[in-house]
């Protein structure tokens, strides 16, 4: 039982005869929540997720519920039903505005009904509505979903619960009637405090034909049952319970995750469209040549600032840029930008050539960087990025470091794809609640990479390995084929490529004829001056029949995610037609059923909303663990046609005294101890002196400047600290790796051999 009360925040209003709005604040009720039940499935590199939430109505009027919870911007959210004192509504997908009417028609002739419906303005917020729910009664919601999981940069499949819900700013150019869905109405709605406490389970399985090394979570204690033959496991959280102000989160570890994984599965016969066929999920890891890498980049580092990154986020921001700067490597051009309600370039004319001067400027803005800039306006800056062309033969790259809290995803996804031919994106959601509608949906829209950080030590490590993405050449001419018997019927799906990088999991779906034997599969193209080409047996494809078809849903869900960046003319009829031959909600659709057996309970109920918009500690509808002090912080705006802020956006609550200068990251002394104070006594060169040398290794300098012999002293010091990197951080290696290449770099300049002085400094270290 988790000792924590519903906290939310309810609006009470009379259904509007003239339309389906708010009107009117009036009485508040509480719906208590009595329990959170998660069930997940894992097989292989795929998720279905089924969660439960079981809501009492102790009042003596029939309400209408509203719930927002987060969800993953790539899930397919394909069935939603209700389970009311025994009685069963099931959800049907129909066009949105027909569904919007049958619910409204529903719950006005006094019948029970639910909606389903994803949000206006982001992709990874859905809001579930009760209608009807009779006084004294007990209902039961049920959401399933299925969930694409990707092999991460330690190797590990990661999957996410969102169960976190942030306030999200939103800009004043957004008009209430745009955001009419997204966020409160106006009109300053009570808060409610729930004392009684509810439980919160989770249980999942492993499966699907892959030995199982460890499972493990970011955040969580995990009680984990391994079969005897390490094909499958059973988790569920330990007996100290779940506390839903994180994400909860699991790590499967598996044996060989990089080895080429192809399952088909088999479609509905009397299926139509999609369903119809066979579909076949591609998982694979293609190499690069080595000499995709180029010098010649433009890199711009955007570093959110807004006040919702204070504590943590922005201590790890800093300590990233710090990595960032230190690898970059030499014959480049770069940048950084600094946003929140307003933006500043470190250079205002333009991205410098990285030089030891413009690095030292550089490190003098990281000494100084708070979450300080007030609201997040993301969009003003990336349009600044635009307005000037890319440097003459140089690869622009944008990296963005945010925690995501903002509802204009749409008008950042359409620049980005606008400029996807001459830019690259690659964006990393930082904390808990980070929006994955934007951070993916940037990836995605700009043809780069995208990581979520639940765990600030994982940052360096995600996002240098997004910086080693981006420095590879972009993959052009990409071709994927088939070879089938018979010939002819294949269809990609989507029908583009994806993007490519080099020994990142890439997961292509492929609709296939149910009589077609798929026999290879290849992926080619070019990088830089250098074909790659990496072929794959049909013989290896794993044939499953799930009745569920989570393999098209998923496919289907892919290809939603394209249109909605595309900006193809009469999409919105294509998505319609995909999203109801499959059952997978998208922004035109939406989940209705109505409960026509019961005797309706009257006309005009009472309608009780719960929205996460509180606090950042909110689980599926309901805030966990919110102090009461902090619900007499205000959160909206005083302009009432506003949305609601983020929680440190509002200018009582960004901290620009004493105190946050005190919180401000300090390396320690003991530069043996802390990577990123090794990092921070580089040279721009990439080399580090017989001083930096005694502070890191503690050896005397005398003993070090006698242990070999060199050519140049400086390489030879560097060389040590090379080899004490090695020493002391090789689980770090994925970190420090670019910063090591420039290092090397620098003593091959010297005319010293690498592995001889490397080899030297192995041995003084190991007798010291």
């Amino acid at each position: 039982m988790a000792p924590w009360g519903l906290i939310g925040q309810a609006q009470v209003a009379v259904v509007s005869e003239e339309t389906y709005n708010w009107s009117r604040p009036c009485e508040v009720h509480v719906v208590t929540l009595k329990a959170v039940d998660i069930n997940v499935t894992v097989r292989g590199f795929v998720a279905r997720v089924e969660a439960s939430l079981t809501y009492h109505n102790a009042t003596t009027n029939a309400l209408e519920l509203e719930f927002r919870m987060p969800v993953d911007e790539g899930a397919a959210v394909y069935k939603f039903e209700a389970v009311i004192d025994g009685r069963k509504i099931s959800a049907k997908c129909m066009e949105k505005k027909k569904a919007e009417q049958i619910y409204k028609d529903a719950v006005q002739s006094g019948h029970t009904a639910v909606l389903a419906r994803e949000d206006a303005l982001t992709a990874d917020v859905f809001h579930l509505a009760l209608g009807n729910l009779p006084e004294g009664s007990q209902a039961e919601l049920q959401l399933s979903m299925m969930m694409e999981l990707k092999v991460k940069t330690d190797g590990a499949v990661s999957f996410t619960l969102p169960t976190v819900l942030n306030p999200r700013y939103c800009p004043l150019d957004i008009s209430p009637s745009q955001h009419t869905e997204s966020v409160a109405q106006t009109g300053n709605p009570e808060t409610v405090i729930v004392s009684e406490a509810y439980t919160f389970g989770i249980k999942a399985k492993v499966r699907g034909g892959h030995i199982i090394a460890r499972v493990t979570s970011h955040h969580d204690s995990l009680n984990v049952k391994l079969s005897d033959d390490s094909m499958s496991a059973e988790v569920t959280q330990d007996s100290g319970g779940f506390k839903p102000d994180h994400d909860w989160s699991m790590l499967i570890y598996y044996a060989n995750p990089y080895k080429t994984h192809i399952i088909r599965e088999s479609g509905e016969r009397a299926g139509t469209g999609l369903m119809k066929d066979d579909l076949v999920m591609v998982n694979l890891h293609p190499e690069f040549p080595e000499e995709s890498y180029s010098h010649r980049n433009e890199i711009l580092f955007v570093v959110d600032r807004s006040g919702s990154m204070e504590g943590d986020c922005i201590q790890s921001a800093c300590a990233t840029l710090l990595l960032f700067l230190k690898s970059l490597p030499t014959g480049c051009y770069f940048n950084v930008i600094s946003f929140g309600s307003t933006y500043s370039l470190l250079f205002p004319d333009g991205s410098q050539e990285y030089t030891e001067e413009t690095l030292k400027k550089a490190l003098e803005l990281h000494g100084t960087i708070k979450a300080d800039m007030g609201g997040t306006e993301i969009l003003q800056p990336i349009k600044h990025v635009y307005s000037t062309p890319p440097k003459p033969g140089y690869a622009r790259q944008i990296i963005l470091l945010t925690d995501g809290q903002v509802f204009n995803v749409d008008q950042v996804k359409e620049l980005v794809s606008c400029h996807a031919h001459e830019t690259r994106v690659f964006a990393v959601g930082i904390g808990n609640g980070a929006s994955t509608a934007l951070v993916y949906g940037l990836a995605r829209a700009g043809r780069g990479r995208a990581e979520m950080v639940y765990q600030q030590d994982k940052l360096q490590l995600k996002v240098m390995g997004l910086v080693r993405s981006m420095l590879q050449e972009s993959a052009q001419d990409v071709k994927i084929s088939f070879e089938v018997d018979p010939p002819g019927g294949i269809k990609l799906i989507p029908k583009n490529p994806p993007i490519i990088f080099g020994g990142q999991h890439l997961i292509m779906y492929v609709r296939v004829p149910t009589s077609t034997e798929v026999k290879n599969i290849t992926v080619s193209g070019i990088v830089g001056c250098a074909e790659f080409k990496n072929c794959y047996n049909g013989s290896d494809i794993v044939t499953i029949h799930d009745e569920e078809k989570t393999l098209h849903r998923l496919a289907a869900r892919a290809q939603i995610n394209e249109w909605q960046i595309a900006n193809e003319e009469d999409v919105a009829e294509d998505m319609i037609t995909l999203s109801l031959a499959t059952g997978v909600v998208c922004r035109w659709t939406a989940l209705v059923g109505v409960d026509l057996d019961m005797k309706p309970v009257g006309h005009n109920p009472e309608t009780t909303e719960f929205t996460s918009m509180v606090s950042r500690d909110l689980c599926l509808g309901a805030s966990l663990n919110f102090e009461l002090k902090k619900m007499r912080k205000k959160i909206y705006s005083s302009n009432k046609e506003s949305p609601i802020r983020s929680r440190a956006d509002t200018v009582d609550e960004v901290d620009t005294g004493k105190e946050a200068e005190s919180e401000k990251e300090h390396y320690p002394v003991d530069y043996g101890k802390n990577l990123m104070a090794v990092v921070s006594l580089q040279k721009f060169d990439g080399s580090w002196t017989l001083e930096d040398v005694v502070k890191v290794t503690s050896l005397p300098h005398s003993l070090l400047a006698g242990a070999t012999t060199y050519k140049n002293e400086t390489s030879w010091a560097t060389s040590v600290v090379l080899a004490f990197l090695e020493m002391k951080y090789s689980a770090e290696k994925d970190e420090w790796g670019l910063l090591a290449n420039k290092a090397r770099m620098f003593i091959a300049r010297c005319g010293d051999d690498v592995e001889v002085l490397m080899e030297a400094a192995r041995k003084v270290l190991a007798e010291n």
